[in-house]
């Protein structure tokens, strides 16, 4: 893997084309389809070019409208025009949250939820990135962005709160099931029996948790006090799901 750098820069972000040049992007990351297909969000490329983290998968117009395009945030300074080889790593989780508002997609209600899983998570693991969105509860938007988040910018772990109750605009659960690959009931059954603990109404949120691709799915209540409640519950086992979701082949006993 190399990265051939284009043209100078002295901003903190740069576009890098992979396997071709897009005329905004600073520099063209050469790798091969076996490479090219491990990247995910987080990952940090090092090497005599300095270092970057990719923070992004985007599509902008061009020749190739299929090739991806990765958002990169430089930790070092930018290098100098030329070729330079470089090396991946992936230390830490890279997590995105999904906050599922109607008033909060139209700016009537500031989000502490999103905020809540990033810091609550922060407490026991280690998170290499940390980034959200707040979208308002359209099934179909809603299933776009965790396909974007699973499957192109292969976030570790993705998280959604808002949407799990009966509310006629509650949806997450439906349009999460419909995308999974495989559910996970034991973090589902966690959950409720968390809520319960907390109050006799967590027993109708319907959240479901599960995988698809090689990142870990959670839907998550809507507020902060019940974010914080259950994923405190569930983050002992975080860590060792992505671990074996992405192939980790060591024994589970001890």
């Amino acid at each position: 893997m190399q990265i051939h750098w284009q043209r100078p820069s002295t901003d903190a972000t740069a576009l890098l084309g992979v396997n071709f040049s897009h005329p905004l992007a600073q520099a063209v990351l050469e790798a091969s389809h076996a490479e090219c297909l491990q990247l995910r969000a987080g990952d940090i490329l090092r090497g005599d070019c300095g270092a970057f983290q990719l923070t992004s998968a985007v599509r902008l117009p061009g020749a190739d409208l299929l090739a991806p395009l990765w958002a990169a945030t430089c930790l070092t300074d930018p290098p100098r025009p030329g070729m330079y080889p470089c090396e991946r790593s992936h230390q830490g989780l890279s997590l995105a949250w999904i906050t599922l508002s109607d008033k909060g997609a139209r700016g009537e209600r500031i989000d502490a939820s999103g905020p809540a899983i990033r810091d609550t998570l922060a407490e026991s693991l280690s998170l290499c990135l940390a980034t959200g969105v707040i979208i308002p509860d359209e099934p179909d938007l809603l299933q776009a962005t965790l396909v974007d988040f699973c499957l192109h910018q292969r976030f570790d772990l993705v998280c959604t709160t808002g949407g799990t109750g009966l509310g006629p605009r509650d949806i997450t659960p439906e349009v999460t099931q419909k995308v999974l690959d495989k559910r996970l009931p034991g973090f589902e059954r966690v959950m409720t029996a968390t809520s319960v603990a907390k109050t006799p109404h967590g027993m109708i949120s319907r959240a479901v948790a599960g995988v698809l691709g090689t990142s870990l799915v959670i839907n998550l209540p809507g507020s902060p006090k019940a974010v914080r409640e259950n994923l405190s519950a569930l983050a002992p086992a975080i860590q060792h799901a992505v671990d074996k979701l992405q192939g980790d082949s060591r024994d589970c006993g001890r």
